[in-house]
């Protein structure tokens, strides 16, 4: 399942790249419109929900490869981009850690709680999306 997850975020890579070319940061949404539709299709108990889980989370990855790194290049000035990318990769690799622990937690207790906790957290970015994208309009 791990090979068709990174099968699916080789081609949305492709695919989402070419989206954000023409449209720019508005293609950042598809991220958490799919993202937050993962844990309840992967924790479903329904195998052919769980596939399309796996399927939405390869694409969710392929669009973190692609169009968030693009975005920090067009944000960024060159001079300091070297070191947002470092930040960016720092606080993307801790969110990992907090996330994966604390869903980890949460599965031990209810799976009830960990779908809450994470599509809570992808709504709670909405705020800063579009604040991102008032800010630079």
């Amino acid at each position: 399942l791990y090979a068709v997850a990174m099968g699916v975020d080789a081609l949305m890579a492709l695919a989402i790249g070419k989206i954000y070319d023409k449209r720019g940061l508005a293609s950042l949404a598809i991220i958490r419109i799919l993202t937050v539709c993962i844990p309840p299709l992967v924790f479903s108990k329904n195998f052919s929900l769980a596939l399309i889980a796996i399927f939405l989370w390869g694409a969710v990855m392929g669009a973190h490869e692609t169009i968030m790194r693009a975005a920090l290049a067009d944000l960024i000035p060159l001079e300091r981009r070297g070191f947002a990318y470092g930040i960016f990769n720092t606080l993307y690799g801790v969110s990992w850690l907090f996330g994966g622990v604390v869903m980890g937690l949460l599965y031990e207790v209810s799976l009830g709680w960990l779908i809450l906790f994470g599509a809570t957290m992808e709504i709670a970015c909405l705020p800063a999306f579009f604040l991102l994208r008032r800010k630079l309009s």
